[in-house]
């Protein structure tokens, strides 16, 4: 098995635990896990648990183009959660984007980039 295979079972991992992680958090409140990221997480994970089953039926160069486009895409990410708000204030509070709110949009847009990237990539080495 290529040390790649390692890394994309790694992700499945990573995405069930964090959304095992979420589930605890969510239903057991007195272990005082739930906090203003637990919800961005929660969103990071299932588009990443969405994308990680065509990871498996890609080749090894295709998958290191992604994994590089899913740092950066989770780098920013980060940074625009870290500067949103955890709650709406204010008389315009619906056209304020809230933690939540922005990981929910940069998750919704990073599962068909990805999935996009993919079959792009795998097309033009076939060339």
């Amino acid at each position: 098995m290529k040390k790649t295979y390692w890394w994309r079972v790694i992700l499945l991992v990573f995405s069930l635990s964090i959304i095992g992680y979420w589930y605890l958090a969510v239903s057991i409140d007195e272990l005082g896990y739930y906090n203003h990221y637990t919800k961005p997480l929660f969103f990071t994970s299932i588009s990443l648990l969405l994308v990680t089953p065509f990871l498996f039926f890609v080749r090894d160069e295709v998958f290191k183009k992604w994994l590089w486009f899913a740092l950066a895409w989770f780098g920013i990410s980060t940074f625009f959660i870290a500067l949103a708000p955890a709650y709406n204030h204010g008389l315009f509070s619906m056209m304020n984007p809230t933690k939540e709110s922005v990981s929910l949009w940069m998750s919704v847009f990073f599962v068909p980039l990805s999935l996009g990237l993919l079959l792009w990539s795998s097309k033009r080495l076939k060339t």
